[in-house]
């Protein structure tokens, strides 16, 4: 009891609503009369409607006792965003599902699921309020939106980057380059003998 009470309104409106949502959804939503062979009952998790709002109850049922049970699950929202997805999914999905009945052999407990659904929405709203706000909503929903675009945005540039250039190698030497090797050689054997020869031309004067 003691950790009941630590929930807050909000919480408590969303765990008794969903219990007994999920009783009422083993009841007939439908009786039909098919005369001298009797009544043709369906359950409120008849149909596709019927099997969505069922799984959302039994989430929504498991989320609230996890967190009864003090049990930190991470997740990439708060408690505040996530209590509120459900209680607007599980009041969409159940006005869908007694639309997608009405008029046809309709019984009491569609209609009391359909108040439990609103009873459950009621809790999420107030479990906003208690956690800030509308506005604390929209503050995390753009961070979420922020978040998700600068990882892209990341990597980008990383990608973008352009890779270093590759080591020129050095030019081969030629036969062009070898013959010009050679010239010098033959320039510079000329002029060691011009030099040479000096001396001589000035005794012989």
């Amino acid at each position: 009891m003691e950790r009941f009470n630590a929930l807050g309104r909000g919480a408590q409106l969303m765990l008794v609503g969903g219990v007994l949502l999920f009783i009422d959804m083993l009841l007939a939503w439908q009786s039909i009369d098919l005369g001298p062979l009797g009544d043709y009952s369906r359950k409120g998790w008849y149909g596709a409607a019927g099997v969505i709002l069922g799984i959302l109850t039994i989430i929504l049922l498991a989320w609230v006792i996890v967190r009864l049970a003090s049990v930190d699950v991470p997740l990439p929202v708060s408690t505040a965003m996530t209590g509120a997805l459900l209680g607007t999914l599980i009041l969409i999905f159940a006005v869908i599902k007694l639309l997608t009945i009405l008029g046809d052999e309709t019984t009491i407990w569609a209609w009391v699921g359909l108040v439990l659904a609103i009873v459950i929405a009621v809790g999420a709203f107030q479990a906003v309020q208690e956690a800030g706000g509308v506005d604390t909503l929209r503050t995390e929903a753009s961070s979420l939106g922020s978040s998700g675009q600068a990882a892209p945005a990341a990597a980008a540039p990383a990608a973008a980057a352009p890779t270093a250039p590759a080591a020129e190698a050095p030019p081969a030497t030629t036969g062009t380059g070898e013959s010009a090797a050679g010239e010098a050689a033959d320039a510079a054997d000329a002029a060691s003998d011009a030099t040479s020869d000096e001396p001589s031309t000035e005794r012989d004067t």
